[in-house]
């Protein structure tokens, strides 16, 4: 038997009891004065099945002894939580008051306007409130003084945002972005076979022929073997394992995972074909342009130009600010993995409206 569905089943039952008694007139078994003592009697909750009800209800914590039972327990609507919220009287009214239902950037400040938490939303006012309901952020909304907000024209303006006021101002509860002293990739050997390479940062937007980007030679070797593993490719041809003799069988032949590169039942120019297939979706693509390129993101009239150099969100440019703001050195160095990861699939599927910028002024370095 359910015994979450019994459960509810006795707690119906007490509850109608208790509604008969007390409203007989409303029931939809008419008045009390219509009905036979038989009738009555069957209507009576049986004392047993009444403290059987009350022990299970004190069991589960729900009712101290001696309390009513609670039987509307319904959460209420979001218009009328909205409506009777006591907003934190620490954090500034105003901060909140202004926050728009559009999308953009929210910053949390603490005291002295400390950087608490950085996030994103197509929704800012709704987004923030959620986190002021929320009991497990009750440690943010107690450190937050006032939350600042940076409208975007859109998704992809939001998204390129946060990641760069992530890495420019080092909330305290965001997660940290690892500072990487060295990155690795897989690159081709003059035979052909992919080999796990460390790679300067710079390299990444402008070399060509680079698979993947990993923070050790471990995880290269591992995202490999899972390629070898899902395409069936040959582990001795890719240099994953070491051949015992020529014409000898890798592991994943003897299991039927490979084709048979290494035994020659598969020609090195098959295997080589299906081996670039697989690689292809960790290709990195190198920055296509000879400048800056700016995006354009429309919304309601508002036009907003992502700038973006080689992978690179450097800022945006709108009718208010028309140059590009500084930001600190550490932020402008390197590859940007976050603004590569957020551009390159509408890139790729042709989703975004590019358009050059010569001769615009790259931001200083604070």
């Amino acid at each position: 038997m359910n015994t979450t569905s019994y459960r509810h089943s006795l707690t119906q039952l007490f509850t109608r009891h208790l509604m008969h008694a007390s409203m007989p007139g409303l029931m939809p078994s008419g008045p009390a004065t219509s009905r036979s003592p038989a009738t009555q009697a069957h209507s009576r909750l049986p004392e047993a099945l009444v403290e059987r009800l009350l022990r299970q209800e004190e069991q589960r914590g729900v009712r101290p002894r001696g309390l009513p039972i609670a039987t509307f327990s319904a959460p209420q609507p979001a218009a009328h939580r909205a409506a009777t919220y006591s907003y934190p009287i620490h954090i500034e009214r105003a901060s909140i008051d202004a926050l728009p239902s559009s999308a953009g950037v929210y910053i949390f400040r603490g005291a002295n306007d400390m950087p608490l938490y950085v996030g994103r939303s197509v929704n800012l006012r709704s987004r923030v409130l959620a986190h002021l309901h929320n009991h497990e952020e009750e440690m943010l909304v107690r450190q937050t003084r006032r939350i600042e907000f940076r409208r975007t024209a859109g998704e992809l303006g939001a998204a390129l945002l946060e990641n760069s006021l992530v890495r420019d101002l080092q909330p305290l509860h965001n997660k940290k972005p690892r500072q990487k002293r060295c990155l690795f990739t897989l690159r081709l050997s003059q035979t052909g076979q992919p080999l796990a390479a460390q790679v300067a940062e710079r390299d990444f937007s402008r070399a060509e022929n680079l698979f993947g980007i990993f923070a050790s030679e471990r995880a290269a070797q591992e995202a490999l073997q899972k390629l070898v593993e899902q395409h069936g490719l040959c582990s001795i041809a890719t240099g994953l394992e070491q051949s015992e003799g020529e014409g000898m069988a890798c592991f994943g032949r003897q299991i039927r995972r490979c084709r048979g590169a290494c035994t020659g039942e598969e020609s090195h120019e098959q295997h080589q074909e299906r081996l670039m297939q697989a690689m292809e979706e960790l290709r990195i693509l190198p920055w296509p342009y000879e400048g800056v390129m700016g995006i354009v993101e429309e919304y309601d009239g508002w036009r907003q130009v992502h700038v973006i150099d080689h992978w690179r969100y450097l800022g945006s440019l709108d009718d208010q600010h028309r140059q590009l703001l500084p930001r600190p050195a550490a932020s402008c160095k390197g590859f940007d993995l976050d603004s590569y990861k957020t551009v390159i699939r509408p890139f790729l599927l042709g989703q975004l409206d590019l358009h050059p910028l010569p001769g615009l002024k790259l931001p200083a370095q604070a």
